[in-house]
């Protein structure tokens, strides 16, 4: 393969169809995210092809998170968590332009060098299609079964990010009294692009220091969101490039919208009681789990044109550029539905959204 004609072999993204600013920056993105790529509500090869026509859509990327014992034979419904990199992997040997993300990897439960590996082979298998979403790895369940102690995770962190940058350069590193080249190297110079995923100020300022982009998850509600992208942003750091995670439906109509999706957001908000999920610092409040104020303030929903709005002034407000979908809800959402939205999002609310944005940015 020749690195000199890839688009990634700067290390931004390769130009997706879209809209452009003078910079050729696109105007607005949009990706999916969850376990499944946010086309979890399959978890059987038929996600595969749902990935092929999330990229006929004209998504910009799917984002993978990585969790551990979610889902199993007894729950009927609810999301199926996969291997991020297995189904990576799958993925990209089904699509041609799509990039695919993990929101995120636990690095705390990666060896550094596997992960340099492996990480390395998904990009140059993609032709440079690889974002690379990490975080601490911070859960106390997944720590204990794996055998890391909590006190290490910080540490781990930025010695695995540290060791990653130069694994992938060129020149050998030194691994007890030897020193080796890991190989494969990634096609994005000088590596794929470093997504921050975190709960905390201090490391969203640090990632817009390091030059790395912070990723706001979904999950996280709008007043922890706000202050993490102004951590990030005061530090340095580009609003624009930040995948911004939400909960979205769209429907024909904001009526149809509600109907729809309430059921969905009945079960999702009770098994997310269920989790004390509102006990973790940085993510939402017990409030924000009531059915009425989460559809309200945790979920975009409505009509395109309802959905633009919101979308617009996430942009007006916190300079979102990058809207990270959690389309499937994770996996509550019937299939029918969720295959209806994403096509109402890619056909009529992505354009929407790019004029909208696009006005904008000529008047200003």
């Amino acid at each position: 393969m020749n690195r000199s004609l890839s688009s990634a072999t700067t290390g931004s993204h390769p130009q997706q169809p879209s809209t452009t600013l003078t910079n050729a920056r696109p105007v607005f993105r949009i990706g999916l995210s969850g376990c499944g790529g946010g086309l979890e509500s399959v978890s059987s090869s038929q996600l595969l092809d749902l990935a092929m026509k999330a990229e006929a859509l004209g998504f910009d990327g799917l984002w993978l998170n990585e969790e551990h014992f979610q889902g199993s034979i007894v729950e009927v419904e609810g999301r199926r968590c996969h291997s991020p990199l297995i189904l990576a992997s799958a993925i990209l040997a089904r699509t041609q332009k799509l990039r695919v993300g993990f929101s995120v990897l636990l690095l705390a439960l990666h060896h550094p060098v596997r992960i340099a590996e492996e990480i390395a082979t998904l990009d140059v298998i993609s032709d440079g299609r690889i974002d690379f979403g990490v975080s601490r790895g911070g859960n106390a369940r997944y720590l204990e079964a794996y055998g890391v102690s909590q006190d290490s995770v910080g540490e781990r962190f930025h010695s695995t990010l540290e060791f990653l940058k130069r694994a992938w350069q060129d020149e050998k590193v030194v691994l007890g009294t030897s020193s080796y080249s890991i190989e494969p190297k990634p096609i994005q110079r000088p590596h794929p692009p470093f997504f921050i995923g975190t709960h905390s100020d201090e490391i969203a300022a640090w990632a817009g220091r390091e030059g790395h982009t912070l990723m706001c998850h979904g999950i996280t509600n709008m007043d922890n969101q706000r202050r993490l992208m102004r951590a990030f942003t005061d530090a340095g750091g580009d609003p624009s490039r930040v995948p911004f995670g939400r909960f979205v439906y769209v429907s024909e109509t904001d009526e149809t919208a509600r109907k729809e999706l309430w059921p969905t957001v009945l079960k999702l908000t009770e098994r997310l009681k269920g989790f004390g999920l509102f006990n973790r610092k940085g993510v939402v409040t017990e409030r924000e789990l009531d059915p009425e104020v989460f559809y309200r303030e945790m979920v975009i929903a409505g009509s395109p044109e309802t959905c633009t709005r919101q979308i617009a002034q996430l942009h007006d407000e916190l300079g979102v550029a990058y809207l990270n979908a959690l389309s499937a809800f994770f996996g509550f959402l019937p299939l029918e539905l969720l295959e209806k939205s994403l096509t109402l999002m890619g056909q009529e609310l992505r354009p929407r959204v790019e004029r909208a944005l696009s006005m904008k940015a000529v008047q200003s």
